[in-house]
């Protein structure tokens, strides 16, 4: 009769567990409206990294890759006339600038905190890559989001909620970048009717 040795059959336990994949929301945008925004047409893109990007913890992972995208299209919309997600780099001219985003760090911990509380948190890091006309690449900085969630509620749902607080804060971070770092003409954005 054949029986595994205590570390495979400790491998062979694991790879069988079940883990559970959560979605996160994918409608965040920046916090705050922009009272002005570049008067530029840009193309966005998003780093195979940071489209494949995931976390996990315990029995849960995260796949945030396209919600965090999706946040990031909708920062660079807040902060220019127009914005376009393009699937790949595109041709010398077709933006009067190009921002693309890539995936530098991802983690998530889940802890047992006090009085029988559970506390998730995730950190995300995001470069910011604006590319000029010609498609050179004229800066780089990290946007990084930070989220500690702590309660006796479900563990689903504080993953989810960590996950998506850290990408509101990629989201609001990466708005404000964008709108200190474009130059030339500007447009002033209507304010919204009481």
């Amino acid at each position: 009769m054949f029986r595994p040795a205590p570390c495979l059959a400790l491998a062979i336990l694991l790879l069988t567990a079940c883990v559970e994949t959560l979605d996160v929301s994918h409608s965040i945008a920046p916090s705050r409206p922009a009272s002005e925004k570049s008067a530029e047409r840009v193309g966005v893109l998003c780093s195979e990294d940071l489209l494949a990007g995931s976390v996990q913890a315990a029995i849960f992972k995260v796949e945030f890759g396209e919600p965090l995208c999706a946040a990031s299209v909708r920062s660079v919309e807040a902060s220019f006339r127009a914005a376009e997600r393009s699937p790949a780099m595109p041709f010398v001219g077709q933006y009067g600038r190009v921002i693309g985003f890539d995936l530098q760090s991802s983690a998530l911990t889940i802890e047992h905190g006090e009085a029988g509380a559970i506390r998730a948190t995730c950190a995300l890091t995001v470069t910011v890559q604006r590319y000029g006309k010609d498609l050179r690449r004229v800066g780089a900085r990290a946007v990084s989001g930070y989220a500690q969630v702590e309660h006796k509620g479900e563990p689903e749902a504080l993953v989810r909620e960590a996950v998506e607080a850290a990408i509101q804060q990629i989201a609001d971070d990466a708005q404000t970048l964008l709108l200190a770092g474009t130059d030339g003409p500007r447009q002033r954005e209507a304010a919204p009717e009481p």
